[in-house]
């Protein structure tokens, strides 16, 4: 599906996109990381939210299933809402987002917002990146 996508007009093929990016972020919502991660390449290629992540980038989808797994064990409570959408070129998407993290044990509660640069070939994620939008700010 992810290949035609390109062939389609743009109103369309936005529509097409906040739709899956949507069904992603719901996904996500309810802890379902199996959904949220299914179209991400074998090897692709992840940099994580820098507030949860200093290190290097991520490669395999395994291993950022298992960086998200931690983090979902670490925090009881996980969200993210869409704020805005871009391609930037074909299969290349920019958006912004909100997220909030929130632990019971620890009282542990950042919020920040990231933007995600996103990059598709053959219908997969093969890379994406995650920086701080404003890295000043990490709400407690």
């Amino acid at each position: 599906m992810a290949r035609a996508l390109t062939r389609l007009p743009e109103p369309i093929r936005s529509r097409v996109l906040r739709s899956a990016f949507d069904r992603a972020d719901n996904a996500f919502n309810r802890g379902d990381l199996e959904v949220v991660f299914a179209l991400f390449a074998a090897d692709v290629e992840y940099g994580p939210p820098p507030p949860l992540h200093w290190g290097g980038s991520l490669r395999g989808r395994g291993a950022v299933f298992d960086f998200w797994a931690g983090v979902f064990t670490h925090y009881g409570e996980n969200t993210i809402e869409n704020i805005s959408l871009d391609e930037v070129s074909p299969g290349s998407f920019v958006r912004r987002a909100r997220l909030c993290h929130r632990s019971s044990t620890s009282g542990e509660s950042p919020g920040y917002v990231i933007v995600q640069t996103t990059d598709l070939k053959g219908g997969r994620v093969l890379r994406q990146v995650n920086i701080l939008d404003d890295p000043r700010v990490v709400e407690a």
